[in-house]
């Protein structure tokens, strides 16, 4: 049975990832554990027996970290422009340096395949539709951070040593470790709660979009086919934020009057997505409809009782762990 690493396996693609990943593979969660719920509640997990944890922070890796492990899944990173603003030396070492020194040293350690989490945010402002060889402009420091960790691990690959590189969409969806400062999970939580919610500009703006789950099944696909290196863009769909938030009050049955429009807050980032790499290497792969995805976020926030916070919102949590960083 293989044995997995998944480095920042707490966070929100993580917690995800490690319940499916524990139903055929042993893993390994690199992490500081900011973010605890899959630490705390091991024992609800299927397969924790399965289950390491290793409780370290990425700048501190070690070659024997590496012993036994056949597959990297990175996923590690200080998310979102707002948080990587904060500090943006401290968030280009973790983003970029430290994720870099974490491949090569995984390399060098026989390490057989690294899976690395990117972004469609490197895509920046486009006016065409982008693909994977389209034009790179990434506009905020986590873009550009993001961007530069990908080209350089990018080219760590060769046959003894897998490289796939997922750009991912804006991702939505339920986890435990939830988050409620990505675009389509606040709008729920929000018109849930009957409150308004305001875009940026005229709603026009692109962007492409991923559910939490299907990313996770993503990289199980990966390690299960055995696939070689690749770059792909990761989304099931792509829309504006008009036609999205008009999605959601359909599944919520609430009221149009609830969206607002704010003009002179325009937003500059505009990227309507492709993929002409997919289907070759993600042969037969479904994505799940966003409806059901929608509902089942619903009902957790119900359920969960989730609100804003500084562990929902992770410009909150940052805001004075990153300003009190060098």
């Amino acid at each position: 049975m293989k044995k997995i690493l998944i480095v920042g396996g707490a966070g929100y693609v993580g917690t995800e990832l490690t319940q499916i990943l524990l139903k055929n593979f042993h893993v390994t969660i690199y992490d500081l554990f900011y973010f605890d719920w899959i630490l705390k509640n091991r024992k609800k997990i299927k397969n924790n027996d399965r289950l390491i944890f290793k409780k370290k922070n990425i700048l501190d890796v070690k070659k024997e970290d590496f012993k036994n492990i056949d597959t990297i899944c990175d996923v590690v990173g200080i998310a979102n422009d707002p948080s990587s603003d904060l500090n943006k030396n401290y968030s280009t070492k973790i983003n970029y340096s430290a994720r870099y020194k974490f491949a090569m040293l995984a390399k060098k350690s026989g390490v057989k395949r690294y899976i690395f989490n990117s972004s469609c945010s490197i895509y920046g402002f486009n006016k065409k539709k982008v693909y994977e060889k389209s034009k790179i402009n990434p506009l905020s420091c986590y873009a550009k951070a993001v961007y530069s960790a990908e080209k350089k691990i990018y080219k760590l690959r060769s046959n003894n040593f897998r490289v796939n590189i997922l750009r991912n969409a804006t991702l939505y969806g339920f986890s435990n470790a939830m988050r409620l400062d990505l675009v389509i999970n606040v709008f729920s939580y929000l018109l849930l709660n009957n409150k308004k919610i305001t875009i940026d500009g005229d709603g026009k703006q692109s962007r492409p979009f991923l559910s939490v789950n299907d990313v996770s099944r993503m990289y199980e696909y990966i390690i299960k086919k055995n696939t070689g290196s690749f770059i792909v863009n990761a989304l099931a769909f792509s829309t504006n934020i008009d036609i999205l938030s008009k999605k959601i009050i359909k599944v919520l049955n609430k009221s149009k009057s609830l969206i607002k429009f704010n003009p002179s807050n325009k937003d500059h980032r505009n990227y309507d997505v492709g993929s002409k790499n997919f289907k070759r290497y993600f042969k037969n792969f479904k994505f799940t409809k966003i409806e059901k995805d929608l509902k089942k976020l619903i009902k957790q926030i119900r359920i969960k009782g989730f609100k804003p916070n500084a562990k929902t919102v992770r410009v909150k949590f940052y805001k004075k762990k990153l300003k009190a960083l060098k």
